[in-house]
């Protein structure tokens, strides 16, 4: 038997469903850190929520130093964030995607980031991670490895290879 018409959105359906696994519900969590992965992290769960028919959790943490009260205003970075998720909402928007933005102000980016896909019954969480030359692997690793560890769902890491690797500078086409 040959389908002709609407088996390529049951196909793009059943696929977006397989990632979430065996969750049956949740949102799809995707980390906005600020990093050039975000538009493509944001556009690839808005890709799979959309085919699942589920919403997208948009989220970024401010890391608040430890001198400073957990509430307190930081201007800058609060800005920084609405200008990051603005964009990450737009990418949203044009996929066609039901998603939502959340700035979170913690001590420290991994449990905040656990604690929002627990709280939102997450399916599914998208995280990046950008290799830079001039940070320690154990710096860039902490966020990560704290999710890795402790995240109630399945978890997408990505990751670029690192600068002046020969994979990094090549255009695709």
């Amino acid at each position: 038997m040959v389908h002709l018409w609407g088996s390529k959105t049951k196909e793009e359906t059943e696929i977006s469903k397989s990632v979430l696994g065996e969750c049956a519900a949740g949102a799809i969590a995707v980390v906005i850190s600020g990093e050039k992965l975000d538009a493509n992290l944001v556009y690839l769960g808005c890709q799979m929520a959309k085919g699942a028919k589920r919403k997208v959790h948009l989220v970024h943490v401010i890391e608040v130093p430890r001198a400073l009260p957990l509430k307190a205003v930081l201007t800058q970075e609060s800005e920084r964030a609405d200008q990051m998720l603005n964009s990450a909402m737009g990418i949203a928007d044009r996929v066609g995607c039901e998603a939502v933005a959340e700035v979170v102000q913690a001590r420290d980016a991994g449990p905040a980031i656990v604690d929002e896909a627990r709280d939102h019954n997450c399916g599914l969480l998208l995280i990046g991670l950008m290799r830079s030359n001039g940070k320690s692997q154990s710096e860039l690793n902490k966020t990560v490895s704290y999710v890795l560890a402790n995240a109630p769902c399945r978890i997408w890491l990505v990751q670029d290879p690192p600068p002046g690797n020969p994979m990094h500078e090549q255009k695709c086409v």
